[in-house]
């Protein structure tokens, strides 16, 4: 069957690259801009070489002082996060494509990765770590959801009612050749439905443990304590592994 190609998930920004994005304000914030241009202008007007070192020092205090600027930090962070217009990441995967089941599944990883960016976005400390693995597990999610409803759409079309009826037809006909052929088919079939079934309880077990990493998260969020951050990461990560696992069980098959 043909693949089915997915749009690729804007992951959230590092903590390197988040503070790349507050460097590069601070520096081109235009009251810094302005102070400091302001400055070495009257330094070349007034033909003062030393008003060039006071521009120079405007420059980088005023700089520092937005870097620092928490109101700065959290704007830098909301077009970063792509929280100003509301967002969290543009989905890969149309849910509403999905069968119920499979559907039920991604809309639950999906809801519990809003309230996990909300937990941190309110907290004093940034997890910026747990956000992004968070972001890549329901990437990966997405990707074990589009494989297991090529799975569901291969299986769904199939009459297999009609089949064991033709089974039988040629079980009392002693066409043993044809049966043998159409008993494989059955029994092909009743391999994909048990991993498509076990597809389903493994993205829920994957569900039920992210929403256990979320209540760790709250109590750590709560006490302001960081150091509980890199296991709460290790565990997402073991769990985007879990789904890797499973996609690529899935891959095997559609």
């Amino acid at each position: 069957m043909a693949r089915q190609s997915q749009s690729p998930v804007r992951r959230p920004p590092t903590r390197s690259e988040l503070r790349r994005a507050m460097v590069v304000n601070a520096l081109t914030k235009p009251v810094t801009v302005g102070v400091g241009a302001a400055v070495a202008v009257a330094a070349i007007v007034l033909g003062a070489a030393w008003l060039l070192v006071i521009a120079l020092m405007a420059y980088a205090a005023l700089a520092t002082m937005t870097f620092f600027d928490e109101a700065e930090a959290e704007r830098v962070g909301d077009r970063a996060y792509g929280r100003a217009h509301g967002s969290i990441a543009a989905p890969g995967l149309d849910a509403a494509k999905l069968a119920p089941e499979i559907r039920a599944q991604l809309d639950a990883a999906r809801a519990e990765q809003a309230l996990i960016v909300a937990t941190i976005s309110e907290s004093a400390l940034s997890f910026a770590d747990v956000r992004e693995e968070v972001a890549q597990l329901v990437t990966a999610l997405e990707g074990a959801a589009g494989r297991a409803q090529r799975l569901y759409a291969f299986l769904v079309v199939q009459d297999r009612g009609a089949l064991r009826t033709r089974i039988r037809e040629l079980e009392r006909a002693g066409d043993a050749a044809t049966v043998g052929a159409l008993r494989a088919q059955e029994t092909e079939f009743a391999r994909l439905d048990t991993m498509l079934r076990s597809a389903y309880g493994e993205m829920e077990q994957v569900n039920a443990s992210l929403r256990t990493v979320h209540a760790r998260l709250v109590g750590l969020a709560v006490s302001s304590q960081a150091s509980g951050e890199q296991e709460l990461v290790g565990d997402v990560r073991e769990l985007r592994e879990r789904v890797d696992v499973l996609t690529e069980g899935l891959q095997d098959q559609v």
